[in-house]
């Protein structure tokens, strides 16, 4: 009988060595194949403690744009599978948040006619709202890629919040570069020119990077959201943008429904 490959794609979470799921422990145990998309020595050393013979997935800064080093991440996992492998593939965070590859990898496979399943893992996001102490249902939250954001206008609700990822990189195709200083500049102030049509200029933002490292804090730095274009930021920092208070309640939607708070003038 031919051997049929398989795919399942699983986060490494942003802690890995505390926040692997046991789901995914036991897909890299358990694979023919494990491949893995992480930079940081942490989460190399807890992927390799549990399988030696783990890969890398390579991401070279050779000034190659990034839509190509994800195609090449993408190719290498389908081959694999293709040739009746059953791979584990292993990103950073939750593998379908701000990440390409593994959704094209599944589609591919799946397009193959062969097994492919996502599971998922803890993403910066879980982190921002954790480690914010907020509740994204409260007044609701919408999640940008900023470069989409600015790119891409929309009619924003401040009274919404505003978690906006990759804000060092907007502008940028390529690998980050944290010497680019005058794109990381020119791209923060025209963020914080664009958010000022929404919020006023005073209003406090926090600049967020979840912790990697075992025994080292998040990053939760305030900043006013006119202040954001001298704001000193890495490859890994996000920004939360509060919003601000509710509207009042329709009262009389309230009053068809029979909710005690149709007296009430805010949520």
């Amino acid at each position: 009988m031919d051997k049929r490959g398989m795919l399942l794609i699983v986060g490494a979470g942003i802690r890995t060595d505390s926040q692997l799921t046991r789901e995914a422990e036991k897909a890299i145990v358990a694979a023919d194949k494990v491949l893995f998309a992480a930079q940081d020595p942490w989460a190399v050393r807890v992927i390799r403690a549990l399988r030696a013979d783990a890969e890398s997935l390579s991401y070279p800064h050779d000034g190659r744009p990034r839509r190509q080093i994800y195609e090449e991440m993408v190719e290498r996992i389908v081959v694999e599978v293709l040739q009746g492998q059953k791979v584990c593939a292993v990103f950073y965070g939750h593998p379908g948040v701000l990440a390409d590859a593994p959704h094209e990898a599944i589609r591919r496979v799946a397009g193959a006619g062969l097994v492919a399943r996502m599971c998922p893992g803890v993403s910066f996001l879980d982190c921002l709202f954790a480690d914010l102490g907020v509740d994204p249902v409260r007044q609701g939250c919408t999640v940008l890629e900023a470069s989409d954001f600015l790119f891409r206008p929309r009619r924003l609700d401040p009274r919404v919040s505003l978690v906006l990822s990759q804000i060092s990189q907007i502008g940028n195709s390529g690998v980050f570069d944290a010497e680019d200083h005058d794109r990381i500049t020119r791209g923060l102030s025209l963020l914080s020119e664009v958010l000022c049509e929404s919020w006023p200029g005073d209003h406090e933002a926090i600049l967020y990077e979840a912790s990697f490292m075992p025994g080292t804090p998040p990053r939760r730095e305030p900043v006013a959201v006119r202040d954001l274009g001298s704001a000193a930021v890495s490859e890994v920092s996000s920004l939360w943008v509060p919003a601000l208070p509710p509207p009042a309640v329709d009262r009389r939607r309230a009053a068809r429904l029979g909710w005690p708070g149709a007296g009430r003038t805010a949520a």
